[in-house]
């Protein structure tokens, strides 16, 4: 499962983040089926440790699998370390195929986002 963050930067004093969550089997070199999808998004004042491992969480529960994502999402944290905070198995990308999904779960996220903070732009102009 594919894991990415976007929006972890401020906006009006808060963070505006989005949370794409991609399930898939994948081997080394290809991703071979998408299962599932998730966007969550959340708005935090603070952005620590705690709120990335909540939203990350909330993204991935009931869903199969590894945990994959890029170091910067766990502010470069051991592996073991990020692996007792979420309770799950997690690592960071080794092969082509899990650098690819978590490319995917970027795209998503991003687009994801800019959904949302476009809407939230309209809605303050009117």
């Amino acid at each position: 499962m594919a894991i990415d963050i976007s929006g972890r930067h401020v906006v009006q004093g808060k963070y505006h983040m989005v949370c794409a969550a991609v399930s898939a089997r994948i081997s080394p070199n290809f991703i071979e089926k998408i299962h599932s999808v998730r966007l969550i998004p959340r708005v935090a004042v603070a952005l620590d440790l705690n709120s990335v491992a909540d939203l990350i969480s909330s993204a991935c529960m009931c869903l199969p699998g590894t945990i994959i994502a890029e170091s910067g999402d766990f502010f470069n944290l051991d592996v073991w370390r990020v692996r007792s905070i979420l309770g799950r198995d997690f690592k960071y990308p080794e092969t082509l195929a899990e650098r690819t999904s978590i490319e995917l779960a970027h795209h998503i996220s991003l687009a994801g986002r800019r959904l949302i903070t476009d809407s939230r732009d309209d809605k303050i102009d009117e």
